[in-house]
């Protein structure tokens, strides 16, 4: 509701000024129906997970509700999921339709929140209750949150939720130095950091090959190589520049690399309205948006074409290639600005389709991989395969413990590299 409400706040003041006092309003109704939800105990196994407000199952918190499954405890795991979203929960899951009053109900009676995205403006959260929030970006390209203040992109809305959430976040997960201090600056947070890496990129330090295998089989792609095209959303929800020629693409990373390629298309969660209508799909160019882990589809492709989207930083972890189509980026930098210049990164970056293939067919590994691991020393990268054990350890601890405001170490049962840390 909120996605559709940001569209249409977007044609004039007055809408938006109404939208805003909607959006007030709403938070209120709902913090008196948390209240209400009060008459019911906490349940002190009860972890509810949610991602992108519902619309998939998927992200950091996926990973880390598998982890608990794998654990054999004795965990009620729920997810809270749109009615229309089509996805086999494993057993051991219950889902929960994402509207009003089983949200305020779940949100409630959980003993842990895990979220990739900011809660509900207005929600209540009790003494006793833990909510992790392990966000679904990365070290990313794009500017978020209070660095975006000024920006037409940063609403009112947009502000007052992350400073809601701010004051209440126990715990935010982190992959390197440089997320912590923009989770810290950009979301208004003086909490607690544990920078243990995206449990979402453990899947890429793993075996992948089952995982490729997996997305050949679901798409009918098997033996062809995979290229994937994975561009943000827009401020402004169009997408007239996402304008790839994805057979002229396939031609020139079959001269570079070799083999036969397919592209799939996968577009954000904000356009998933406009996955159909946005171009022409044939059995070389496939319609992946709908495909519910993003994880999966980067650990099979074999190169990543995107935009501005932190997806890069994931899909390069283990030092695969990525190239940047970013056609509107002047107008993108005025709208919503980047941490980095395109200039400072690895990727190859092209603002027209020959530009574009002239990057492929020029592509120089050596210097690529040189400078991916300058960026990752710079941004104090602390990806270690491990995000999912170590947090989950935390989680654990937390239950057991409670929140005595003691330092909790974190047990690695594992006995895998602690590369992670409390800040």
């Amino acid at each position: 509701m909120i996605d559709k409400a940001k569209r249409f706040a977007n044609k004039n003041a007055v809408c938006r000024y109404i939208i805003n006092v909607f959006f007030i309003l709403y938070g209120c109704l709902f913090s008196l129906l948390c209240f209400c939800m009060r008459i019911f105990p906490i349940q002190n196994n009860k972890i509810l997970c949610c991602s992108v407000k519902g619309k998939r199952y998927g992200d950091n918190p996926m990973y880390l509700s598998d982890e608990l499954l794998r654990r054999k405890e004795d965990y009620e795991i729920v997810w809270l999921l749109q009615k229309n979203v089509e996805v086999s929960l494993p057993d051991g899951v219950r889902r929960v339709n994402y509207a009003l009053l089983p949200l305020a109900y779940e949100l409630a009676t959980a003993k842990v929140w895990i979220d990739s995205n900011m809660k509900q403006y207005g929600v209540l959260k009790r003494k006793g209750q833990l909510y992790m929030q392990t966000w679904h970006g990365s070290y990313g390209l794009k500017k978020i949150g209070r660095d975006l203040e000024g920006k037409a992109s940063f609403s009112y809305i947009d502000k007052t939720s992350m400073k809601y959430n701010a004051r209440i976040i126990d715990v935010f997960l982190s992959n390197s130095r440089q997320t912590t201090e923009i989770y810290r600056r950009a979301f208004w947070y003086r909490g607690t950091v544990l920078e243990y890496g995206s449990p979402r990129n453990d899947l890429l330090f793993g075996e992948t090959e089952s995982c490729r295998r997996q997305v050949q089989k679901h798409f009918g792609i098997q033996g062809k190589k995979i290229a994937l095209y994975a561009p943000t959303f827009r401020h402004h929800l169009h997408v007239d520049m996402l304008n790839l020629d994805y057979e002229r693409m396939r031609k020139a990373l079959g001269k570079r690399f070799g083999g036969e390629w397919v592209i799939l298309c996968r577009l954000h969660p904000n356009n998933i309205v406009d996955a159909e209508r946005f171009m022409r799909y044939d059995g070389q160019t496939i319609n992946a948006t709908y495909y519910n882990v993003m994880q999966e589809l980067l650990a099979a492709a074999d190169v990543l074409f995107t935009d501005y989207s932190s997806c890069m930083f994931d899909f390069v972890t283990k030092g695969k290639v990525c190239f940047l189509y970013v056609a509107d980026i002047a107008c993108y930098k005025e709208d919503r600005d980047n941490y980095f210049e395109l200039e400072e990164l690895p990727f190859p970056s092209a603002v027209n389709n020959e530009q574009m293939e002239e990057a492929i067919l020029r592509f120089d590994e050596t210097k690529y991989r040189k400078e991916l691991e300058k960026l990752f020393e710079k941004v104090g990268l602390c990806e270690s395969g491990c995000a999912c054990k170590q947090t989950v350890d935390y989680i654990e601890q937390w239950i057991k413990n409670g929140n005595s405001g003691r330092q909790l170490s974190v047990w690695n049962p594992s006995g895998c590299r602690q590369s992670g840390r409390e800040v």
